[in-house]
């Protein structure tokens, strides 16, 4: 993790220690020239996060008790962000043990 996304993540959890952070492969472009930046997972609290930051800033926050029916896609590897609240990103890239880990912390 680098400064700026390290620093984008203590704003938005306000200083407290995440119960669980992934980069994961999804990719979305905030300002750099030749690359997308990776989005990250963050479960913290009582919420989801994703965020992403290079030259602009990316996040999204939902309460984790609006995520309790989201399932992993085997065959596209995705994690399908289920909430009441529309997300502009709600398929997330990540592997299969990743993604049980995630939905393990948004049930529990």
């Amino acid at each position: 993790m680098n400064g700026l996304e390290s620093a984008l993540l203590q704003e938005l959890t306000g200083g407290a220690e995440p119960k669980l952070l992934l980069r994961t492969r999804t990719r979305i472009d905030c300002g750099c020239w030749w690359r997308s930046t990776p989005v990250w997972l963050c479960i913290s609290g009582s919420e989801l996060i994703l965020f992403a930051v290079a030259r602009r800033r990316y996040s999204e926050r939902v309460p984790r008790a609006d995520c309790h029916s989201s399932d992993y896609m085997a065959t596209t590897g995705e994690l399908v962000i289920e909430s009441a609240t529309a997300l502009r990103m709600n398929r997330i890239k990540l592997t299969p043990r990743e993604a049980l880990n995630v939905i393990d912390k948004l049930t529990n």
